[in-house]
């Protein structure tokens, strides 16, 4: 397994922050600033890739919003 720099993990986690908040602006145009904030104070990688795939599955920024809540 290669190893992972702290700088390569914080570049991935701030790319699926970025994936994110790119998904849903692209299905629903807009996305509240707080759901912004809230998704960019996340620093779990797996819970990331996780919500990822959340946000191309959800049917409105409301839904992944109580997704958001419920971590």
């Amino acid at each position: 397994m290669p190893y992972i720099t702290g700088f390569e993990i914080d570049g991935m986690v701030q790319a699926h922050r970025e994936n994110i908040i790119e998904v849903l602006e692209t299905r629903f145009e807009t996305v509240p600033q707080g759901l912004c904030d809230r998704i960019n104070e996340i620093d779990d990688l797996a819970l990331l890739k996780s919500l990822h795939k959340r946000a191309i599955t959800v049917a409105s920024v409301e839904e992944f919003e109580q997704v958001i809540a419920s971590i």
